[in-house]
């Protein structure tokens, strides 16, 4: 995950450090700012406003270690809603207190701030109903589910149902592993969640059950992408859409676009990710050649990386080997293949 930190006083600037540091460590890119000289950090040179709206473009979280006050004005005049926006967390300059305060739940902020109360040994305060009366929340198990969710203001329906101890009603196009919490129920219902598949589905028939449905589709698809240095950011986002529109599918259930290690800081990659939100897999030439399996071969793409295909393998492997729907194309010098894996709601 993209995580953004920034400190505004040298004391500030040495929580900073240690947290830029160790969520490294467990494997976030995170760059953290100061407004002060560090060896470990940035210098925050640009206004707060430019800084945090460059932050919430390029970020899933933001870390302001400071007053809440400050990260509130901040983030103010970006915030759109709670399916886009990044996390957003709050740390005194002291380590002592870690406040989650924006998309706790889908942006993984609750999660964040646990992660970083465990690196200060400092105390989170969670502030989301559904936590503090130890429920089940449904953002949450979307989340783990890699769920998308369709109507995200119909979640306050399921959580009020949720806290009031109320029925609600479940339906599943997929398999369903697990046990599912007694409080869902097959009936007619006022409210109920709908799990439906990836070609557009509109579950009229589910509506005439439920009277408010929370909508939700898993996001199944991976696409492995493969292109020359240097392409163009505009040539490759024009051709990844016209490939998904070719199969119908939305952009919104691609999981993770997969590479080749060595295009890990391919700018048009890196673009796209950014802008679409998607996690970016990559795999050395050994892993991808590692991989068994029909795949187009490419005596030239083997000369250069040291694998025959990049799109086909990455993008089966990122789906843990799941089924190629789509073999490799190519369109200006860059390659795109797509899987799909079998998912499964988990409870």
């Amino acid at each position: 995950m993209t995580i953004t930190l920034v400190s505004f006083t040298k004391r500030g600037g040495l929580i900073c450090s240690k947290i830029t540091n160790r969520l490294r460590e467990s494997g976030h890119h995170a760059i953290g700012y100061s407004k002060y000289e560090s060896q470990c950090l940035l210098l925050l040179k640009d206004k707060l406003y430019d800084f945090t709206k460059t932050a919430f473009d390029k970020s899933k979280g933001i870390v302001f270690i400071g007053a809440v006050g400050i990260a509130v004005r901040a983030i103010a005049p970006f915030i759109y809603s709670k399916d886009k926006d990044p996390a957003v967390i709050v740390v005194d300059e002291a380590g002592k207190y870690i406040i989650p305060i924006l998309s706790g739940h889908l942006g993984g902020g609750n999660e964040i701030a646990n992660e970083i109360a465990d690196i200060l040994k400092g105390q989170v305060v969670i502030t989301t109903a559904t936590d503090i009366n130890n429920k089940f929340a449904v953002d949450v198990w979307a989340t783990k589910n890699n769920l998308h969710i369709e109507n995200v203001e119909n979640i306050k329906y399921i959580s009020a149902a949720i806290l009031n101890n109320e029925k609600i009603g479940f339906y599943c196009d997929y398999p369903v592993e697990g046990l599912i919490p007694s409080f869902f129920t097959n009936l007619n219902m006022e409210i109920g969640i709908c799990i439906c598949d990836y070609m557009g589905k509109k579950p009229d028939n589910i509506n005439k059950k439920f009277d408010k449905t929370l909508i939700m589709r898993p996001k199944r698809f991976f696409v492995g992408i493969g292109c020359r240095k240097g392409i163009d950011s505009e040539k490759l986002e024009e051709f990844f859409i016209e490939v998904l529109d070719e199969m119908n599918i939305p952009k919104y259930l691609v999981s993770n676009i997969a590479t080749i290690d060595i295009k890990k800081e391919e700018r048009s990659i890196v673009n796209l990710c950014c802008k679409y939100g998607y996690l970016l897999k990559t795999y050395t030439s050994q892993q991808l050649r590692e991989v068994k399996g029909e795949f187009t071969s490419s005596e030239f793409v083997k000369n250069n990386v040291g694998v025959d295909n990049v799109c086909e393998r990455a993008a089966y492997l990122a789906s843990n080997n799941g089924n190629l729907i789509l073999r490799k194309r190519v369109k200006n010098k860059i390659t795109i293949a797509i899987a799909v894996y079998e998912w499964r709601c988990s409870f």
